[in-house]
């Protein structure tokens, strides 16, 4: 299952780790991934120690993402079987439009998330080359 939606809010927290997305006041969906605390210097087998949430917190999950590609106006991330426990939804695709200085903040942060994952994790540059 894939879930879709148009974040009109963003924040990213670098001392914290942490990424988050929602649609506009009284929208359905919001993302947030952020690495776990207590691994923040390791590698973890099947990458759970980043955290997902999505909507409420019904839907947690050191989530082990499979793949995250991120965009200028772009962020999908997907899950496989290996990692999330549960059913829905296995890609997650947000769509956005930051400031440069935002996106900036986005990337940098997202990086240090995916730190020891990189392999899992693709950069696309605005005419969709990777950066």
């Amino acid at each position: 299952m894939i879930t879709k939606f148009f974040a009109s809010s963003f924040e990213a927290i670098e001392t914290n780790l942490y990424i988050g997305f929602s649609e506009a006041e009284g929208g359905e969906h919001y993302f947030i991934m952020t690495r776990s605390e207590a691994s923040q210097e390791e590698a973890v087998p099947n990458r759970k120690n980043i955290y997902a949430e999505l909507d409420d917190d019904n839907w947690t999950e050191d989530a082990g993402v499979d793949s995250v590609i991120l965009s200028r106006h772009q962020i999908i991330i997907r899950f496989g079987s290996d990692t999330v426990s549960l059913p829905d939804p296995d890609e997650i695709i947000i769509t956005f439009s930051l400031e440069d200085a935002d996106f900036e903040k986005l990337r940098n942060v997202l990086q240090k998330i995916m730190r020891d994952y990189e392999d899992r994790l693709s950069l696309i540059d605005r005419s969709m080359n990777l950066l």
